[in-house]
């Protein structure tokens, strides 16, 4: 299988632990550039979208450069010149959009989880070689050469066919990007958790409700509970750094509000599951919010 030989191949403790050390450099820049630069990280991550936003920018790139190539081919066979300003004009919007489109790719790099940090550096390195051969194209089109061109087109084009099978990887065998939490349905009703005097204050409680990890949060009277689990890559939330109303999660450093478990900063693009709670009779009870269902 392909698969288990890209496996063989990227998954080397050396290359894990060189691209692991390069995007913690990254990640700890983010992190010291103050609450714009984790802002602008936010929108790059995908935050406000609902899931990542690289691979919905990769999709307009690679659209770009594949339909240049046919026109290109079908300027090749036919000397068609509108073939050709069609192909040199995707060609640069391609070129273009790869822009943010390695940025939101940068961004995301820096939060990888350790087991796939090298497939992921190797999808880097053959994206952005394929981008650099794409604006060597452009300047060969501008100049007239257009065998240049399609020759350096078509080598591109090999490259980001293999960077995108790897970003695939990433996605499908890595789990990368996708949900790290279960899809919650119950309790619809009140459940009890447990005793109120078993919660000390600012002292996180993990629990299960439901079969569901919960994590409950203390401060005062007012008890507030969210799902346990990062959505981002499963990071167990009760571990993480407790202020202004939020958890920060251990592993890579996503933020949730502890109030209705809504991302305050990524990499996470999924909210924490949300839950209601009372007290009644000195009993802790749990209910899923409303809001998840």
């Amino acid at each position: 299988m392909i698969g288990e030989q890209v496996d063989l191949a990227l998954d080397n403790a050396q290359l894990e632990k060189m691209a692991s050390n390069l995007a913690h450099t990254v990640h700890t820049a983010v992190l010291g550039g103050g609450e714009g630069t984790r802002q602008v990280a936010d929108l790059l991550h995908g935050t406000w979208l609902g899931h990542p936003l690289h691979p919905v920018l990769t999709d307009v790139v690679v659209g770009a450069w594949t339909i240049s190539a046919l026109f290109d081919y079908i300027a090749v066979f036919n000397r068609s010149r509108q073939a050709e300003l069609i192909a040199d004009t995707l060609t640069a919007v391609g070129n273009y959009a790869a822009l943010p489109t390695v940025l939101s790719g940068l961004t995301d790099f820096s939060t990888i989880p350790h087991r796939a940090a090298g497939t992921a550096l190797a999808h880097a390195l053959l994206n952005n070689g394929g981008f650099a051969l794409q604006v060597a194209s452009s300047r060969a089109r501008q100049n007239g050469d257009r065998e240049r061109a399609v020759a350096l087109s078509t080598v591109a084009l090999v490259l980001l066919t293999a960077g995108a099978y790897l970003g695939g990887h990433l996605s499908y065998a890595k789990k990368v990007g996708v949900k790290h939490t279960e899809e919650v349905t119950e309790p619809e009703g009140w459940m009890p958790a447990l005793e109120t005097t078993k919660i000390r204050e600012r002292e996180p409680r993990r629990i299960e409700v439901a079969g569901h990890p919960v994590l409950l949060y203390r401060e005062g009277d007012f008890i507030q509970a969210i799902g346990a689990v990062c959505p981002h890559d499963g990071g167990p939330l009760e571990q993480g750094k407790f202020y202004n109303g939020c958890v920060q999660c251990p592993w890579h450093d996503s933020v949730f509000a502890l109030a209705d478990g809504r991302i305050v900063h990524g990499p996470a693009t999924y909210p924490a599951t949300r839950y209601d709670v009372r007290i009644r009779n000195g009993i802790v009870e749990v209910r899923l919010s409303s809001a998840t269902r």
